[in-house]
């Protein structure tokens, strides 16, 4: 049994793939704010945390492809 997605996408897979993007474009904002911070801030952890979630962000668009 399936159940509609939301926003009426029926099936297509078209809203995973959305999310998916929204995610790596959550990600890269997280990170490039965070990241910041840290230089501002010269706080090495702030730039550890940035940098692994731009590796995040960068592994879910190298392993997720629509």
């Amino acid at each position: 049994m399936t159940f509609p997605r939301p926003g009426g996408d029926r099936g297509t897979g078209q809203g995973g793939d959305r999310g998916m993007k929204r995610l790596f474009h959550a990600l890269l904002l997280a990170a490039a704010l965070v990241f910041t911070a840290g230089l501002l801030a010269d706080s090495l952890w702030l730039l550890g945390i940035g940098t692994w979630t731009l590796i995040a962000a960068l592994l879910v668009e190298l392993v997720h492809r629509p």
